[in-house]
């Protein structure tokens, strides 16, 4: 048979093809996974929520369109962790073998009806169970049960938060102890541009009726907003402007009225558009009376608010940029102070610019950028005399950029620059004009050592820059801050998470410049332009759980602070105790914890326990204006969208408290009795009309006990609020 090249050469390629076809059936190709989010209640689609699919090797994020519809597209073969999280929605997560080209996973999202998991105060939202850091969160109907006329008084009752007063006009929170400058409040990621921080009778303007949801972050968060978080933060956040496609009107309206001040407020915002372009909408109003205590109506304590509000931006299908400008005044009263006529009128313009480009080629996977200026003016009156005026300018832009993940490695680098200037006129200029500079960089990471754990750190450099007009020196900071953290996920029900965290705070203006008499925190105020910054190390250790019949959290703390900067007595009173601003080492250490533990299938019960113990340690004496221990428990009947019960706080007598001898006298810090107060609640939600409706009754101090607030400024004149029937509606379409 004669040799034939060409037969041969078919049958080496027929029997490369055999050989071939079994490793080629056998290649993993890359998959397209898409789905659609829905609200459970509802039915509707759920739009603009982010869905994360995860894997130590592999991430992608994307936005659900106005559909609810999501894609991800050349997903490899493997296991991932599919997570969904959405404002006014539960996290939902689901495990997802991805072993064919096309998949499809659709998930129902529950309303926001107890618990909010969501967090957005870190470069990437995180669900609470897996954050770094202890949080809380106030949304839906856990924040219309607890829903005040101001952010402090709104927040008192979660774990490791109290509330600071001077009357119930300026109330601000404290977390764990901290207060002032060492606790930063937020809106919407950027500074209030308020005079909160400086003193006791200044109030934070919003109203917590007009916040989608209130987040905080308990412990130091100076790796990504600065010194003035040392303490803590707190973000409320709105929707000012709008950052996805919006296709048909949506928006929210919520009232309130409380009976023990005669108060009534409303809240509403609206957004619409035609796809890429969108307006928001909003406004709110509150007033209220002089509140009534068991022992009577308590003069001056009247407070006003008003806000209104303007937001566009255009939005396309990698990033947005929008703008927002609004203008809110307060007008609240000081009981007591002046021969009770003393008020305060706060005002702010305040101008936004934000955007984001997202899915990008090359290094980095996404920028956002913001730009905020904050033009804000206080009088304070004795009558409707003018006895001081305030002015406080402030501009602030960040950039944040977070590259493509490198290996099992994803983080985010930014910048941020701050510029102030401050200016007092009148009977209470305690300081000369100060301007104030800032600049700062940092790097956060996170590493994802195994499915179930992940680390963190990550570093800040900040400088800060304060020029006097007058005789007073001029400073100029420079710190670093750092942090490291660990997450272990030992089941799907339970989280151990552990933070390290090396913070630093250069000295307040006020406690580097004010001189003189101040009524607003009750001292005659002397201010050490030597000072130094604050250098901490605190450790956080935080054991979660959640399973069918009980889901709780534990945390402890210590905080360890050099150079701890506070108001020392003298022991000398010019009709004020005479105060220098002074430092000593500090510790402060503590635990909270909260647990729900479901009783019967409809019935569940609530508590948890908090407590910080603050030293200075060189003097050995308490941290001035520690809040007590605190207690609490409750049972809830819940039944869907229903839920209905009894909460009982119980707080211990605060006889730790700063004091010095003068003259066979004490001065300082008086104690204050423990109490315990109760209140019921009802709260349902319906969905009617395309909208959900929320509607809550509240009976406040249902027992009328007459107690004190060891943080309020005037406690040693005046009790607390006593009995209050609220009720609260508010509406989402």
């Amino acid at each position: 048979m004669r040799f034939n090249p060409t037969f041969l050469l078919a049958l080496i390629l027929f029997v490369a093809a055999c050989a071939a076809s079994p490793a080629a059936a056998q290649t993993p190709q890359n998959a397209t996974v898409s789905g659609t989010i829905t609200n459970s209640l509802s039915g509707d689609p759920a739009p603009n929520v982010t869905v994360a699919i995860e894997s130590p090797t592999f991430s992608q994020t994307v936005k659900t369109g106005p559909d609810g519809k999501y894609t991800f597209a050349n997903v490899p073969p493997g296991t991932y962790h599919l997570s969904v999280r959405g404002d006014g929605y539960l996290a939902s997560r689901v495990d997802l073998t991805v072993n064919g080209p096309l998949q499809t996973s659709d998930l129902r999202l529950n309303p926001e009806l107890h618990y909010s998991e969501v967090t957005s105060v870190s470069p990437d939202s995180r669900n609470q169970f897996d954050a770094y850091q202890a949080t809380n969160v106030l949304g839906g109907q856990e924040l219309t049960k607890e829903l005040q006329g101001t952010l402090g008084a709104t927040l008192q009752n979660e774990p490791g938060i109290a509330m600071r007063s001077f009357g119930p006009g300026p109330a601000r929170p404290v977390i764990r102890g901290l207060d002032g400058d060492r606790v930063l409040v937020l809106e919407d990621g950027m500074r209030m541009g308020d005079l909160s921080s400086q003193s006791g009778d200044h109030g934070v303007n919003v109203n917590p009726a007009s916040a989608t949801r209130i987040e905080v972050v308990r412990g130091p968060a100076t790796l990504l907003y600065g010194a003035n978080a040392i303490g803590g933060l707190v973000n409320v956040v709105t929707s000012e402007i709008p950052t996805a496609p919006v296709l048909k009107p949506s928006g929210s309206l919520t009232f309130d009225a409380g009976s023990a001040a005669k108060e009534g407020g409303a809240a509403g915002d609206v957004t619409v558009g035609t796809g890429h372009f969108a307006l928001h909408f909003a406004g709110s109003g509150r007033r209220a009376g002089d509140f009534d205590t068991p022992n009577g109506e308590i003069p001056n304590s009247f407070s006003r608010a008003g806000l209104a509000e303007v937001g566009a931006s255009y939005v396309a299908d990698k990033g947005y940029l929008g703008a927002s400008f609004a203008y809110d005044r307060s007008h609240y009263g000081i009981p007591f102070v002046e021969a009770g006529e003393t008020n305060l009128d706060p005002r702010r313009k305040i101008f936004n610019l934000r955007g984001e480009r997202r899915n990008m080629g090359g290094l980095f996977e996404s920028v956002r950028a913001s730009l905020g200026v904050r033009q804000y003016r206080h009088d304070e009156l004795d009558g409707e005399e003018i006895a001081t005026a305030f002015r406080n300018d402030t501009s602030e832009f960040e950039v944040l950029a977070s590259h493509k993940r490198v290996s099992r490695m994803k983080g985010s680098i930014g910048a941020s620059f701050l510029t102030r200037t401050f200016e007092t006129a009148g009977e209470e200029s305690l300081s000369p004009a100060v301007d104030q500079k800032g600049a700062a960089v940092f790097l956060y990471e996170e590493v994802a050592l195994s499915p179930h754990v992940d680390f963190q750190f990550g570093g800040r450099f900040d400088n800060q820059r304060f020029t006097p007009a007058e005789i007073e020196p001029d400073r100029d900071f420079n710190n670093f801050s750092g942090s490291l953290g660990l997450l272990v996920h030992p089941s799907d029900a339970t989280s151990l998470a552990f933070s390290f965290a090396r913070a630093s705070r250069n000295p307040a203006l006020e406690e580097l410049y004010f001189h003189g008499p101040h009524a607003g925190n009750n001292a005659v105020e002397n201010g050490d332009p030597n000072l130094q910054s604050e250098h901490a190390l605190g450790f956080d250790a935080s054991f979660r759980w959640r399973g069918g019949r009980s889901s709780g959290e534990i945390t402890v703390f210590t905080n360890k602070i050099d150079n701890f900067i506070f108001r020392e007595l003298t022991g000398n009173v010019d009709e004020l105790p005479v105060t220098f601003f002074t430092q000593s080492n500090a510790t402060l250490t503590g635990v909270e914890s909260h647990i729900d533990v479901q009783l019967t299938k409809l019935v569940a019960f609530e508590g948890g326990v908090d407590y910080v113990r603050g030293q200075l340690t060189d003097l050995d004496k308490p941290v001035t204006r520690m809040p007590p221990l605190r207690g609490r428990a409750g049972l809830r009947f819940q039944k869907n969208a229903f839920q209905a019960g009894l909460d009982g706080a119980f707080t211990a007598k605060q006889d730790r408290i700063f004091t010095v001898e003068s003259g066979g006298e004490t001065v300082g810090e008086t104690p204050t009795a423990g109490y315990n107060l109760l209140k019921l609640f009802a709260s349902y939600s319906l969905a009617a009309g395309g909208a959900v409706h929320t509607f809550t009754a509240r009976l406040d101090n249902a027992t009328n006990e007459l107690y004190h607030n060891h943080l309020n400024y005037l406690k040693d004149l005046a009790p607390e609020l006593g009995r209050d029937f609220k009720v609260v509606y508010s509406v989402r379409f």
